[in-house]
This record gives C-alpha cells, structure tokens and sequence, in this order.
C-alpha cells in the first residue's frame, strides 16, 4: 500500500446526517445536521470504469478518505462536496485507524 502524503488530504469536505422525520411527501424535513468537517483525498469514478461495471451514467460515484476519527460515520449520512450530497455507500477502516475511506454516489435528478 502507497503511503498516504498529506497534500494529497486537499478537499474540503461536510460529512451531513439528515433528520429521520418526513415530510407529507415522505421525504426528510429539515436542515441536515453536520457531524464532520474535514480534509480529504477525493477521487472521482472515470466513465471507464462506469461502463465496465455497467452502471447508470446518471449516477457519480466517489471515493473519500479521510484521516481516521472516532466521531462515527455510518452509511445513513452524506458527504457534501462540490456542490452535491453524496450518499455514503460504505465505510471501510485503511491501513489501521490511520485514515477512513469513505464510498459515496450521487444520483443526478436530471434524467430526461
């Protein structure tokens, strides 16, 4: 495993929790409640790697690590970054309580 440098912790980042209420929609009300604001190595899926996984091109998916916390982090939560909320796929401890590696994707609403 290549060693983490810390310019490359160059993103800025908000890990989000949204409220568990719905609206009369049934989507979550409120504000979202930050839990985390941090540094991050972010990297973006290529569309190379989205047709061999035969994917939805109206869905992003990213990569964030992040220098390990012990605020939890857990799949309900998103990350905010350039713009978006991205919603936490999976959480994975790397390279031993060193860093966090977060998975997140983004669905675009704009499919027409």
């Amino acid at each position: 495993m290549k060693p983490i440098q810390a310019g490359e912790l160059n993103r800025r980042i908000r890990i989000l929790r949204r409220e568990t209420a719905a609206d009369a929609e049934g989507f979550p009300s409120g504000e979202p409640e930050e839990i985390y604001r941090c540094w991050a190595k972010v990297t973006l899926t290529s569309g190379t790697e989205l047709l061999r996984a035969n994917a939805d091109f109206g869905q992003m998916k990213a990569r964030f690590l992040i220098r390990w916390t012990g605020v939890p982090i857990d799949r309900k939560m998103y990350v905010e970054y350039g713009g978006k909320e991205w919603q936490i796929e999976y959480v994975n401890d790397y390279a031993g309580r060193q860093y966090l590696e977060l998975w997140g994707v983004w669905e675009s609403n704009d499919r027409g």
